[in-house]
């Protein structure tokens, strides 16, 4: 069972494998979900991916954004870069960039991303179907239902998060940062909204309603081992050097069956727990912070006697000086607030304050270890060399090198000999790298007709002048080439408002516009088989002319089983580009008949395989959450629930209603 770090930059990546990791992913500088972070430069990776391949470590590079089409360019440049020295896998969220991998960059392994919220069996059979090699399942799953996708797809790779930051809205789906702030989640500039405060009305108190408990499986990675999980996932891109290293000793102690410390709790780490992996529904463990939502680290102890400014703890932990301590007071708002101190000891139960503040009665929490102190690995590592495949003609005076990239004719004194040539040497002086040059040929042909001699000395300077211009040359051979499209205008959707039903963007009974009823299937299905069965009574059951919105991968399983149906893109089965829109096409054919244009999006650049319908006057969801509010943000009893509430909350002046179904809440604009 592989466990794969979070690598923010080249010295993360180092200090993850230094420390047990199987394999990191990352992003490269563009069209990372974590904009944030440090992120890899070519030259960092081409330095990591040497040194995974010399320590027998894997590598996973995360293109995992949506990309509008004038985008598409620069994402092809990428690929081509990547293509020429493959990483392990490229994760991937976008249909569009799925598309152009299949299609011209076959030696790139497609691994599923999270934002793709595959969450059912028939999710990972369609991602199989495309040639996906690996998924990351959503993090909203329970261990029953987890069981249920490996047993069920057991040729595919199946990837579990077991660690760090867990999103309150599925991955992909959530909207909050883009409806309010304007930076979108899907570009990798999440704004974190769910670590906000709101104002709940009913309660009449302020809280974090949204602020999910990280994930901390610790020991339960022994079940996902059991159950045949190939790798394990730790969450945190943007965290240091110091996290990554204690999880990664922590994680390989228990997949090894050693003892490990505790000292992964001062690095990074809020209320946590293990999310739904247990049970999901009623009565599951409550799994949001309500009050504060940040790193609390471990209890140390509790005040039991303090005079002006020295404070006697009932101990729980060792506590030294200069390590990080907290106590959380009140605000004004009912919140908790943290202060924060280094710690001087005057014994090892007594700790003096920086201030005489009383904290009698209080937890105090060890937020840092001052013996932590992550040995920095040293950067100074020689960059792979891209490979380069090369043929090679000797003629008189000449020696003629052709790649992909450049055909160059080099002049050089050749000699005509009785015997062989030498290509034997050509081939081994040739293919050798120099230290200041990217690239390494590999000569898969040598033309020596008339059996010509070169001196060694002078192959060398041929290479040299050869490689020299390789660095230099931009890769223009290959460049992103529009596909031929066949454009199909398509009669463009109802206003997508139309379509949703009183609580929820989905309408699985549908809404009859112009004598055709448009069905919107909901985003989040766990038990697809039994869901789509009893679909497929249900449209039995209608007799006007059906259009069916499809808004997850696991949609598209059913309809390709079902062609008598007519199919459209709905909001969030993203139609960010023309690619995603061909994609959709090629495996639809005519049973999709057109869709919404990606809604974070006004604009297109066509040719599309068919005219796709700006979302206007609707705001989607901020969440689709498998989190109950009245359970988990508002700490209610289970017992004598009605399964069905709307809460009203604000923030900032602005509204929200909060709709609860069946353990399940959508979180929408109140307008």
């Amino acid at each position: 069972m592989e466990l794969a770090l979070p690598a923010g930059s080249l010295e993360n990546a180092l200090v993850a494998f230094r420390e047990g990791a199987d394999a990191v992913y990352f992003g490269l500088k563009s069209f990372s979900a974590r904009k944030g972070a440090v992120n890899f430069s070519k030259s960092d990776y081409l330095k990591i991916r040497r040194y995974a391949r010399e320590k027998k470590k894997k590598i996973y590079v995360t293109i995992n954004t949506l990309v509008s089409d004038d985008a598409l360019e620069e994402v092809y440049k990428m690929l081509l870069f990547l293509s020429s020295c493959p990483p392990d896998g490229i994760i991937v969220q976008d249909l569009g960039i799925i598309n152009i991998i299949k299609r011209e960059f076959k030696n790139l392994s497609l691994h599923a991303s999270t934002q793709l919220a595959v969450h059912n069996i028939a999710a990972v059979r369609e991602l199989e179907s495309l040639g996906f090699e690996r998924v990351v399942l959503s993090r909203e799953l329970t261990e029953n239902e987890i069981v249920k996708i490996r047993k069920a797809c057991p040729e595919i790779e199946i990837k579990v998060f077991i660690h760090g930051a867990d999103c309150y809205g599925f991955s992909g789906l959530c909207m909050a940062s883009w409806i309010i702030t304007g930076r979108s989640a899907n570009e990798g500039s999440c704004a974190q909204i769910c670590r906000t405060f709101f104002f709940d009305e009913s309660e009449k108190r302020f809280l974090y309603p949204f602020s999910l408990k990280d994930l901390d499986f610790g020991p339960d990675i022994k079940r996902l081992e059991k159950a045949g999980i190939d790798s394990l996932k730790v969450e945190g891109r943007l965290k240091g050097n110091e996290f990554v290293g204690a999880n990664a000793r922590r994680y390989r102690a228990i997949i090894d069956g050693k003892a490990f410390n505790d000292e992964y709790c001062y690095t990074f780490l809020r209320e946590s727990g293990n999310a739904y992996f247990d049970k999901a529904g009623a009565n599951h463990k409550p799994c949001v912070t309500d009050t504060y939502t940040s790193h609390r680290g471990k209890e140390a102890g509790v005040c039991i006697s303090q005079k002006k400014n020295e404070a006697v703890l009932d101990r729980l932990v060792d506590i030294k000086n200069r390590d990080g301590l907290m106590v959380l007071f009140k605000s004004s708002k009912g919140l908790d607030e943290a202060w924060r101190f280094s710690a001087r000891m005057k014994d090892r139960n007594t700790i003096i304050l920086p201030e005489a503040k009383n904290i009698l009665g209080m937890m105090v929490y060890k937020i840092s270890d001052s013996s932590i102190n992550e040995r920095l690995p040293s950067l100074n590592i020689p960059e792979e060399k891209i490979e380069i495949t090369a043929s090679v003609r000797i003629i008189d005076g000449f020696i003629e090198i052709k790649s992909s990239l450049l055909e160059k004719k080099i002049p050089v004194k050749t000699e005509k000999k009785d015997k062989e040539g030498n290509e034997e040497q050509v081939l081994r002086i040739l293919s050798q790298s120099g230290s200041a040059n990217k690239y390494q040929l590999k000569i898969e042909r040598i033309d020596n007709e008339n059996n010509l001699f070169i001196p060694p000395s002078l192959l060398k300077e041929a290479r040299r002048e050869y490689l020299m211009m390789l660095d230099d040359a931009e890769v223009k051979v290959k460049h992103y080439i529009i596909p031929s499209i066949e454009e199909e205008k398509a009669d463009a959707l109802p206003e997508r408002a139309l379509l949703s039903s009183a609580h929820s963007p989905f309408n699985e009974d549908g809404v009859v516009i112009n004598g055709i009823r448009y069905i919107s299937l909901p985003a989040i299905i766990y038990d697809s088989t039994s869901y789509f069965e009893r679909l497929e009574k249900k449209l039995s059951l209608f007799s006007e002319i059906l259009m069916i919105g499809l808004n997850n991968i696991s949609h598209v399983e059913f309809a390709k089983k079902h062609k008598e149906y007519s199919y459209f893109a709905d909001i969030y089965l993203y139609m960010s580009n023309r690619e995603a829109a061909l994609l959709l096409k090629n495996e639809l054919k005519d049973s999709l008949m057109g869709g919404y244009l990606w809604l974070e999006r006004s604009t297109y650049s066509s040719p599309w395989p068919f005219t796709p319908t700006p979302v206007k006057n609707f705001l989607p969801p901020l969440f689709i959450s498998r989190s109950c509010y009245r359970h988990d943000s508002l700490k209610k009893s289970c017992d004598g629930c009605k399964r069905e509430h709307t809460y009203k909350i604000s923030q900032s002046g602005k509204k929200y209603k909060v709709y609860v179904k069946d353990c399940q809440s959508i979180v929408s604009v109140d307008e």
